[in-house]
């Protein structure tokens, strides 16, 4: 197997994934990443519906804030 060119480019850093979506959530999104950085802290993932962006700002407040940064 042929090592990534870049997979050690996020070596030692957090990665929190996000999405928004019209119903497929985070799909493989989260995997995809820890295969493509396999050397950084890649958290759970948020997703949010698109359509709910401009008014469900308190479900993404929740979200950051429950982060611990």
């Amino acid at each position: 197997m042929k090592p990534k060119k870049h997979a050690n480019d996020l070596k030692g850093k957090t990665v929190i994934p996000f999405t928004t979506h019209e119903g497929s959530g985070l799909a493989n999104c989260v995997e995809d990443v820890k295969d493509a950085f396999p050397a950084a802290n890649v958290t759970n993932g948020f997703s949010i519906y698109g359509h709910e962006v401009r008014t469900e700002k308190k479900k993404v407040e929740k979200w950051l804030n429950g982060l611990g940064f």
